[in-house]
Protein backbone atom coordinates (compact mmCIF):
# COMPACT_ATOMS: atom_id res chain seq x y z
CA UNK A 1 0.00 0.00 0.00
CA UNK A 2 1.35 3.40 -0.95
CA UNK A 3 1.81 6.02 1.78
CA UNK A 4 -1.01 8.47 1.14
CA UNK A 5 0.77 11.36 2.88
CA UNK A 6 3.69 11.52 0.46
CA UNK A 7 2.15 14.43 -1.44
CA UNK A 8 0.23 15.85 1.51
CA UNK A 9 1.91 17.30 4.59
CA UNK A 10 -0.37 17.22 7.63
CA UNK A 11 -0.48 20.24 9.94
CA UNK A 12 -2.22 21.02 13.23
CA UNK A 13 -5.67 22.36 12.38
CA UNK A 14 -5.99 20.36 9.15
CA UNK A 15 -9.17 18.42 8.44
CA UNK A 16 -8.34 14.77 7.76
CA UNK A 17 -10.16 11.51 7.15
CA UNK A 18 -9.37 7.81 7.41
CA UNK A 19 -10.97 4.49 6.60
CA UNK A 20 -13.23 3.20 9.37
CA UNK A 21 -15.27 0.04 8.98
CA UNK A 22 -17.09 0.17 5.65
CA UNK A 23 -16.82 3.95 5.41
CA UNK A 24 -14.70 6.85 6.56
CA UNK A 25 -14.30 8.95 9.68
CA UNK A 26 -13.00 12.50 9.89
CA UNK A 27 -11.74 15.10 12.29
CA UNK A 28 -9.31 17.94 12.89
CA UNK A 29 -5.63 17.47 13.83
CA UNK A 30 -4.88 18.87 17.31
CA UNK A 31 -1.39 17.48 18.07
CA UNK A 32 1.60 15.99 16.22
CA UNK A 33 4.07 13.45 17.66
CA UNK A 34 7.47 12.29 16.35
CA UNK A 35 8.31 9.81 19.11
CA UNK A 36 6.43 6.93 20.73
CA UNK A 37 3.15 8.17 22.18
CA UNK A 38 0.40 6.52 24.23
CA UNK A 39 -2.99 7.98 25.10
CA UNK A 40 -6.00 6.58 26.89
CA UNK A 41 -8.94 7.25 24.58
CA UNK A 42 -12.44 6.12 25.50
CA UNK A 43 -10.94 3.87 28.18
CA UNK A 44 -8.50 2.11 25.84
CA UNK A 45 -4.75 2.75 25.75
CA UNK A 46 -3.64 3.48 22.19
CA UNK A 47 0.06 3.58 21.23
CA UNK A 48 1.76 4.73 18.05
CA UNK A 49 5.50 4.34 17.41
CA UNK A 50 5.83 7.74 15.76
CA UNK A 51 9.00 8.94 14.05
CA UNK A 52 10.07 11.99 12.04
CA UNK A 53 9.26 10.01 8.87
CA UNK A 54 5.96 8.60 10.19
CA UNK A 55 4.48 11.03 12.72
CA UNK A 56 1.37 10.31 14.75
CA UNK A 57 -1.52 12.73 15.11
CA UNK A 58 -4.17 13.28 17.74
CA UNK A 59 -7.39 13.99 15.87
CA UNK A 60 -10.58 15.43 17.38
CA UNK A 61 -13.78 14.20 15.77
CA UNK A 62 -16.90 16.31 15.38
CA UNK A 63 -18.50 14.67 18.44
CA UNK A 64 -15.51 15.67 20.60
CA UNK A 65 -13.96 12.21 20.84
CA UNK A 66 -10.27 11.82 20.02
CA UNK A 67 -8.31 9.24 18.03
CA UNK A 68 -4.58 8.68 17.63
CA UNK A 69 -3.56 7.94 14.05
CA UNK A 70 -0.32 7.42 12.13
CA UNK A 71 0.36 9.68 9.16
CA UNK A 72 -0.05 6.78 6.72
CA UNK A 73 -3.63 6.23 7.96
CA UNK A 74 -4.71 9.80 7.18
CA UNK A 75 -5.59 11.80 4.09
CA UNK A 76 -6.87 15.31 3.47
CA UNK A 77 -10.61 15.72 4.02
Amino acid sequence: MQNRTMSYEIHIGDSVEWDWGNGTASGKVTERFTSKVSRTLDGTEVTRNATDDEPAYLVEQEDGSEVLKSASELRSA
